[in-house]
């Protein structure tokens, strides 16, 4: 599900918000789904609930999130399009970091390793 990563100088709200926009990116959770509860989610990353509820006040001021009141939180029809404008985002910043790379002399095998490594990390 969501994975917090106290050592990333990312803070704790935005990589919750990071991760349920990737729940969203991979299809687990779809416009018109019930985002899990502040209390559980808070229980489940061993963190503060107020910082989850900071994440999904945040959220649903960007019309990612819809709250209900006495029902919860749910995914907003908007939710699919603002997660592919931020992959397009992401895929640029992606291929210009490549090209960083091979400017700066990485040869196309050292940026396949380095690929590779990330991948093996997020198993």
């Amino acid at each position: 599900m969501i994975q917090i990563d106290a050592a990333s100088p990312v803070p704790i709200n935005d990589q919750i918000k990071a991760g349920l926009r990737g729940l969203v990116a991979r299809g687990l959770l779809k416009p018109g789904d019930q985002a899990p509860s502040v209390r559980g989610l808070a229980a489940s990353l061993k963190v503060n609930p107020n910082t989850v509820a900071r994440a999904f006040r945040e959220l649903s001021l960007e019309g990612f999130l819809e709250s209900r009141r006495g029902e919860g939180n749910y995914v907003s029809d908007k939710a699919k399009r603002q997660v592919q404008q931020d992959l397009e985002c992401v895929r640029a910043d992606l291929m210009e970091a490549v090209r960083a790379a091979r400017r700066g002399g990485l040869d196309w095998r050292a940026i396949e390793t380095a690929v590779k490594k990330l991948q093996a990390e997020d198993k």
